[in-house]
């Protein structure tokens, strides 16, 4: 590597004016440290993983690294969603056939429900939205429901760092003898730009995999919880055409089959409100006995090479992080995949049997729900990463069988989301036998 290509890297990397700062620092050092810089045989990180790590942290410096006060820089986390998403290559636009089709199946799927659920309709209009506008109300809706796991995981590495002496090592990724231009705004104090570093690495990460999801999701449901377009959800016309191309079905089969799914997810949590608020105290409830494995990490943290910032990136990963599965833990993630199950599979039967006599390619659109999920595609990457969730087809299938034998008397089906100890009905998983406090989990949650 000669100085032309270090200069023409560095510009790459931090744009015009922190290029130069840079290259004018480097300039500056003795040419027997340039020399032995220069003739290493290290390549030079990727320049634009550079810019992504510079412009978070620039992102993050100008909000404080707090994002709005909170343990989630929603700016930062936002702008990295947008920015993944937008290299989808979406149209990002909605035509007047597409609204009109969505809106046609949307009338009628609240007619089909009436005669498949007791639950009422919502007031409310299910909204019709680009992929871009599901990723900027997604953002929102991640960001409040891993806020306490992003806040315990900050405070855990943090402290992890501190005790095994990482803060030069940290600090040394932007004082190298190459050095990278500290962002203004972005304290170089040690202690300040290591929880800088996890909190921005964070906002990343999860805006990063929220920009992921954005053309597979399908509507704002598709992973159990609200994630945009208000109490009556959403769908998104342009991830449905892909959809409907790639599986060679009718785009209005599939309009009808989503907007049944979707107009049930919202009738069910509007009936119960207080599913949503479990799921919240379910991952609080997991983030509250959060511990750090370190057996490998501290082994990581010793090899580290600060001076490629993909080091630690890597050691600040909430995707490589390896947590203490305790038993609260577990419980907590057993109960909130319980939950989500529970719902998902009472939205699969009532969208049968709502739609089975309306709907003729129903039992494939039925099957390729299950095979999404065993994919992966919607256990919703955030909780997926952070909590080793997933939803299973089998347990979905057998549990919407469930729902369906009770579905003799729907009202009475229905009545059991009145209260959490009556879904033991449906899955013999209740309280009496050593199964879900939900009231306790929801309790502690709320007088935190």
């Amino acid at each position: 590597m000669d100085s032309d290509e270090l200069h023409k890297w560095l510009i790459q990397s931090f744009g015009q004016e922190g290029g130069e700062m840079a290259w004018k620092q480097f300039s500056s050092l003795p040419d027997s440290i340039k020399d032995e810089l220069l003739s290493g045989s290290q390549p030079l990180p990727d320049p634009g993983e550079m810019r992504k790590v510079f412009s978070a942290f620039k992102a993050a410096g100008e909000s404080g690294g707090k994002g709005e006060g909170g343990p989630v820089n929603r700016p930062l986390a936002g702008e990295m969603a947008l920015r993944t998403a937008d290299e989808k290559h979406f149209t990002n636009s909605i035509s007047a056939l597409q609204f009109d089709r969505l809106s046609q199946a949307l009338s009628s799927a609240n007619l089909w429900l009436d005669s498949a659920t007791s639950t009422l309709p919502l007031p409310d209009k299910t909204r019709i939205l680009t992929p871009r506008q599901w990723t900027e109300g997604a953002v929102g809706a991640w960001c409040s429901l891993v806020s306490p796991l992003a806040k315990k995981t900050t405070d855990t590495i943090s402290s992890f760092f501190r005790e095994q002496g990482g803060l030069e090592g940290l600090a040394g990724v932007f004082a190298g003898p190459i050095p990278i231009p500290l962002p203004a705004g972005v304290t170089p104090d040690p202690q300040a730009l290591l929880e800088n570093a996890v909190k921005t690495n964070f906002a990343v990460q999860l805006g990063e995999a929220i920009g992921q999801m954005s053309p597979l999701t399908l509507s704002s449901f598709d992973y159990g919880i609200r994630t945009a377009g208000g109490k009556a959800g959403a769908l998104i016309p342009e991830n449905l055409d892909t959809f409907a191309k790639d599986a060679q079905l009718p785009e209005e089969e599939v309009y009808s089959f989503y907007a049944l799914r979707e107009m049930a997810y919202a009738r069910l949590y509007n009936s119960a409100p207080w599913i949503e608020g479990q799921i919240a105290a379910l991952v609080y409830a997991y983030s509250r006995g959060f511990e750090l494995d370190t057996s490998e990490t501290e082994e990581d943290l010793r090899e580290a090479d600060f001076m490629n910032p993909d080091g630690m990136a890597h050691l600040i990963s909430f995707s490589s992080l390896k947590a203490k599965d305790s038993e609260a833990q577990r419980k907590a993630r057993e109960d909130l995949q319980r939950l989500l199950t529970l719902a998902e599979s009472w939205v699969d039967c009532v969208t049968w049997r709502a739609g089975s006599a309306f709907i003729s390619k129903i039992s494939q659109l039925r099957e390729m729900m299950r095979r999404r999920r065993a994919e992966g595609e919607m256990t919703g990457k955030p909780l997926a990463r952070l909590m080793g969730l997933g939803l299973e087809p089998k347990d979905i299938r057998e549990t919407s069988s469930k729902w369906d034998r009770l579905s003799g008397n729907v009202e009475e089906r229905d009545r059991l989301w009145s209260h959490p100890r009556l879904l033991s009905k449906v899955d013999g998983k209740g309280e009496e036998e050593g199964g879900n406090d939900w009231d306790g989990d929801l309790s502690s949650f709320l007088e935190d």
